[in-house]
């Protein structure tokens, strides 16, 4: 585990030092050894895109893939060029276009949920937010199984304000006592770990199941729930606007508020769906067989 972590930690060391434009030129070879060499995962992206557009040409969805594996090695690259990348550059590559919206909540003391997805560039957000929003961070994620790494990360997350929680640590996140308002933020597109107590419903074209968290604690806390849209605007450069996905939780009904929530990613994808992570196990599990 030490040598693997130390492995990692020279090459977080050596992105440090290269270029963007360096960066990019490794970014291709990687991507002609991914999708050509060793093919990762290339039966499920195929199999992904195949079920979620069932009457398109299969050159389109050959152009998907290939674009898809090329977002996925800028990604890979770019969250390792992030751990060591200046602030200045940071907010000049991935800018908030319109942050009064959760100023206006911090502002009257209201505490957030917020909601992104495996959509672009979404390892700079959790890194940049507390630069551009004022609410208290709190991101919820699974930990890494490398215990130096996984220090390493909390580290580095918490240097510029971001509160990093494992899975198993919602529950006492939110009851936390804190002295400003406080954002809580999910990534809730992943395929749930117990499909049995998921919410099912049709997302590109096929059954789905989709993780309840989001949903719960919003309607428990009764905390309008905000996602963040994450647009590659160029190579290298992202724009992130906030848009209220509900205002008042404790007035819906079940599985509104996460409807909603998938609806709105289903509409962003289709628009580009390269940017999505296709690579994702999301359809693995079948409600009848479950």
């Amino acid at each position: 585990m030490r040598l693997t972590f130390y492995i990692v930690l020279i090459f977080i060391k050596l992105f440090a030092i290269l270029p963007f434009c360096l960066v990019y030129l490794i970014s291709d070879v990687l991507y002609f050894i991914l999708y050509y060499g060793i093919c990762y995962r290339k039966k499920i992206v195929i199999q992904n895109l195949e079920r979620s557009f069932p009457g398109m040409e299969v050159s389109e969805r050959t152009r998907i893939a290939k674009a898809f594996y090329r977002n996925l090695c800028d990604i890979l690259l770019e969250g390792i060029k992030g751990f060591t990348m200046r602030q200045k550059i940071l907010l000049k590559k991935y800018r908030l276009i319109n942050p009064d919206l959760m100023k206006s909540y911090f502002e009257k003391g209201i505490d957030i949920v917020s909601v992104g997805s495996h959509y672009a560039n979404w390892e700079w957000g959790i890194i940049i937010a507390p630069l551009q929003i004022k609410h208290k961070l709190y991101a919820f994620y699974t930990p890494v199984t490398n215990k130096y790494l996984e220090q390493y990360i909390q580290r580095s997350r918490k240097k510029l304000g971001t509160n990093m929680i494992s899975l198993k640590g919602i529950r006492e996140a939110f009851a936390y006592e804190r002295n400003r308002p406080a954002t809580f933020f999910f990534g809730a597109d992943q395929s749930p770990s117990n499909p049995k107590a998921a919410y099912w419903m049709n997302f590109l074209n096929q059954d789905t199941p989709c993780m309840k968290g989001l949903e719960f604690f919003a309607k428990r806390y009764k905390m309008p729930v905000i996602y963040y849209d994450v647009q590659r605007i160029k190579r290298g450069y992202y724009t992130v606007e906030l848009k209220v996905l509900e205002e008042e939780p404790g007035n819906t009904e079940p599985g509104e508020i996460t409807e909603k929530y998938m609806y709105f990613l289903e509409q962003i994808i289709l628009k580009k769906p390269e940017d999505y992570l296709w690579s994702h196990r999301r359809w693995k599990h079948q409600r009848n067989k479950e």
